[in-house]
């Protein structure tokens, strides 16, 4: 009977152990590359200045999947009546695979919400168009088509987001540039 207890213990030991290293772990925000500006989640990410006025955007840092070892209780020390043991715990490794971030990835200024209206979407859509970029309906939402030609004008230039960041804005003439001190504006 102690053998059947005992082969129940590690069993139910091993099986825990065997959900333990399939548990998902804290997998840090959910940034993908096709997600809406108000879709972006910053879970203990800060941007690199707290500026009014200002929105960033985050591209996360490259992951890493390497092989890590656990040591787990396979069987727990068996102790007798007087409090003495009888037969030390048994322990044994488990290993498995983790996926890391390798780096804070990288912060860019994006156009605000508020500033992501219908009339202003359908701006970005005739711009992405008219670049062979976006062939879809010129309707104003944020849509996957629209994310996906984001994304495809953006990482020719090094941003891998379907955030429309400020400087994309700008380049497609969405945003009005700023003058330094001394041009001439016309």
């Amino acid at each position: 009977m102690s053998r059947i207890i005992q082969f129940r213990s590690l069993a139910a030991a091993l099986l825990l152990a065997a959900l333990a290293g399939c548990a998902p772990g804290n997998p840090g925000p959910d940034v993908t590359k096709l997600i809406s500006p108000t879709q972006i989640l910053a879970i203990d990410m800060k941007p690199p200045a707290d500026m009014p006025g200002v929105c960033w955007g985050h591209v996360p840092g490259p992951q890493v999947t390497e092989i890590v070892s656990d040591i787990v209780l396979a069987t727990p020390a068996k102790i007798g009546p007087d409090g003495n043991e009888i037969a030390p715990a048994i322990y044994r490794e488990v290993t498995r695979p983790q996926t890391f971030n390798e780096g804070d990835g990288r912060w860019f200024t994006r156009t605000c919400d508020a500033d992501m209206t219908p009339e202003f979407v359908m701006t970005l859509q005739r711009a992405l168009a008219a670049r062979g970029l976006y062939s879809g309906a010129v309707n104003g939402v944020m849509d996957q088509r629209t994310l996906r030609a984001v994304h495809d004008y953006q990482t020719p230039q090094g941003l891998d987001s379907a955030i429309l960041s400020l400087s994309a804005a700008r380049q497609l003439g969405l945003i009005a540039v700023e003058l330094e001190a001394g041009q001439d504006a016309g």
